[in-house]
């Protein structure tokens, strides 16, 4: 090999070994920065020695997020649970009477878009990413963040349950041939079959998943409610006890955890799935969103990490029992594996912000429980 040659190789070598040093230096030097700011951020929120949670009622959401205080002691964590309209109004008052008094608010897409989002009232989430496993959109489904906002940045969507719930029934009967949505509009089920409200706001997204799913849409709804003598309730576990007493061979939009825990209880019931094209994933109360003039800056910003990490949401997964969207965390603890949605499913996402406007459909559910005397 001629000395040009070996000058040649010789530079090469220096310029890679060059590249290497600068690659591996950048590296270190953005591992001590986030974790200079993250130890500054913690430092910051135990000064400030507490943050507000407003969330979703229920024990087991309070216990998902009250996992946060075991993590770090020294800021209390105050929770206020309480339906997502009525917390979001609490809020909205406190603020008119010049209070600021919560950090975080958790719960449904509804409220939280409609009255803090479209009031303005929420500071914009990835500026307030710091850890790098949860910037990480890789760790997340379908790699990337998921915001239920219409400028994606506001609304942190970290759950995403799959409902493919076509309608509960008594399994001490015969399991009727249910494949699709429309065989609900079978007349052989006429007068046989009790429905959760659908203008209730508990369960909204079921509107929003049907309306505008290309098979059924507003449609479907009309001959439902016109068509099939269908009785209205807006108690869940009623409904269910109906069912299960054989009232009513068919329960329609029952929430699938009440139809879970009567069946943990001994009750004969359980739900019948429908296809992929007409199976839906929302976000249920697992919708995050950060209050602006937030009394408590810092241990917001903590407490949003920490929920977003993977030990945070291996804690929400875990006593919340719903899906969490980071998929660097097992599943097995779930309590139903239809909810883990699939890299190829056909489902929407009905919290994404293009489902949001569900005025026409309920218009139509209206006229046609009218029609039907049915108010």
């Amino acid at each position: 090999m001629s000395g040009r040659w070996i000058d040649k190789l010789i530079w090469l070598s220096a310029r890679l070994l060059l590249a290497l040093l600068l690659t591996t230096q950048f590296t270190v030097n953005a591992a001590a920065q986030w974790r200079q700011e993250w130890d500054k951020t913690i430092a910051a929120a135990e000064k400030e020695g507490q943050v507000t949670v407003y969330g979703p009622p229920g024990v087991t959401y309070q216990n998902a997020i009250g996992a946060f205080q075991e993590a770090f002691p020294k800021i209390k964590l105050v929770y206020v649970p309480g339906a997502g309209n009525n917390n979001a109004q609490r809020l909205v008052t406190e603020r008119r009477a010049g209070k600021y008094l919560a950090d975080l608010f958790v719960g449904g897409s509804g409220s939280i878009i409609d009255v803090l989002f479209d009031g303005n009232m929420l500071e914009p989430i990835p500026p307030l990413l710091l850890l790098p496993e949860v910037k990480d959109q890789s760790l997340w489904f379908n790699k990337s963040h998921i915001y239920a906002d219409a400028k994606g940045q506001y609304v942190f969507m970290m759950q995403g349950n799959v409902n493919t719930n076509v309608a509960a029934y008594n399994t001490q009967a015969v399991k009727p041939e249910l494949k699709s949505h429309l065989d609900l509009l079978n007349p052989r089920w006429k007068g046989k079959m009790v429905a959760y409200d659908p203008r209730a706001r508990g369960h909204i997204q079921n509107v929003r998943a049907i309306y505008y799913n290309p098979r059924l849409g507003g449609e479907f709804f009309r001959r439902l409610f016109t068509e099939m003598d269908v009785a209205i309730s807006r108690d869940q576990r009623l409904m269910i006890d109906w069912v299960a007493q054989g009232k009513y061979q068919l329960s329609v939009f029952s929430s699938n955890n009440d139809v879970f825990d009567a069946k943990k209880k001994g009750l004969p019931i359980d739900i019948i799935d429908a296809p992929d094209d007409e199976s839906y994933m929302s976000g249920g109360f697992g919708h995050v969103g950060v209050v602006n003039k937030t009394p408590h800056p810092a241990a917001a910003k903590v407490l949003l990490n920490w929920l977003l990490s993977k030990e945070g949401q291996l804690k929400w997964q875990e006593k919340a029992n719903d899906n969490s969207l980071r998929t660097d965390i097992p599943k097995h603890m779930l309590s139903d594996p239809t909810m883990i949605p699939k890299d190829k499913g056909r489902y929407i996402n009905s919290s994404l912000p293009q489902y949001q406007d569900i005025d026409a459909a309920l218009k139509i559910i209206d006229d046609a429980l009218n029609k039907a005397g049915k108010k």
